[in-house]
């Protein structure tokens, strides 16, 4: 599930936290980031994730932080968050490995508004390609290279 939505009044950290406690892994994307995903680089980076901790080859803790390396194309926690991740909660994209009632979200994580935003299905095409296949390539790759 992706989502765009506001927390004037909370933090980056909050927002984390209080999904955290809310019970649904969460990634905080910054919307320039997250208009150029496409869903199968998201369902990718989730996938990898739980493949790293099913094969105990996690960098992260936590599975969100792990697709977030992933997305990034980062083996550095900072680095990726710093490329993709949201710097401000009064505009971020939340993207939760599994549907989420949109009133739970908005009740656990405070928002001002949200709205579910529509990645499309392969992305951009390049050539014979879609952007979601390079990005899904380039995931898998970097951690090898790295």
């Amino acid at each position: 599930m992706v989502l765009r939505g506001c927390a004037p009044e909370k933090s980056i950290r909050e927002l984390v936290e209080a999904s955290d406690a809310a019970g649904f892994d969460a990634l905080f994307l910054s919307p320039f980031a997250a208009s150029k995903l496409s869903l199968v680089e998201v369902r990718f980076a989730f996938y990898l994730a739980n493949k790293a901790f099913g094969g105990r080859k996690n960098i992260s803790g936590k599975r969100a932080n792990e697709a977030l390396l992933f997305l990034a194309c980062e083996t550095n926690f900072a680095s990726a968050a710093k490329k993709i991740g949201a710097s401000d909660s009064s505009d971020f994209v939340l993207v939760a490995e599994r549907n989420v009632p949109l009133s739970k979200l908005k009740r656990a994580l405070g928002l001002g508004k949200a709205k579910r935003m529509k990645l499309p299905e392969w992305g951009k095409k390049e050539g014979s390609y879609f952007s979601g296949e390079r990005g899904a390539e380039r995931m898998a790759l970097e951690r090898i290279r790295n």
